[in-house]
């Protein structure tokens, strides 16, 4: 997993990457790096949405969850979304219904648009109406 943080508060995230530096640094750790800034911040993924996602060991599963459970308040707070730009639109339908799950998991917004510039926009739209 690779987050970069440069352009904050967009923040863009990648699960197939690996961090530029070659570290092998826990992502909780660039994680909770974002959460301690304390200021609204929105994730934005160019991956698409097909199906070549990392699967999680059962390890790996309950850290997560271990994770989000004592960072949730700080996640509704501060992360107001996670935006996947995904040019298919068939995928993006179809991922509406699993979006629901996901809010209802991690506590803030996953949205799906079609291109770099739409995401964006409503990145930008997204914070300044948080503000």
């Amino acid at each position: 997993m690779f987050i970069n943080a440069d352009q904050f508060p967009v923040v863009r995230l990648q699960f197939k990457a690996t961090p530029v530096d070659g570290s092998n640094s826990s992502p909780f750790a660039h994680f909770d790096a974002l959460l301690e800034r304390n200021q609204p911040f929105v994730f934005i993924n160019d991956e698409g949405l097909g199906n070549e996602r990392h699967e999680q060991s059962k390890e790996e599963m309950q850290a997560i969850v271990q994770w989000r459970k004592v960072n949730r308040v700080a996640l509704r707070t501060l992360v107001k979304a996670s935006i996947y730009i995904e040019p298919d639109t068939a995928n993006r339908i179809a991922a509406e219904d699993f979006a629901l799950t996901y809010e209802k998991f991690w506590g803030y917004r996953m949205l799906m648009v079609a291109d770099e510039q739409e995401a964006l926009v409503l990145a930008h739209k997204i914070l300044t109406d948080n503000n």
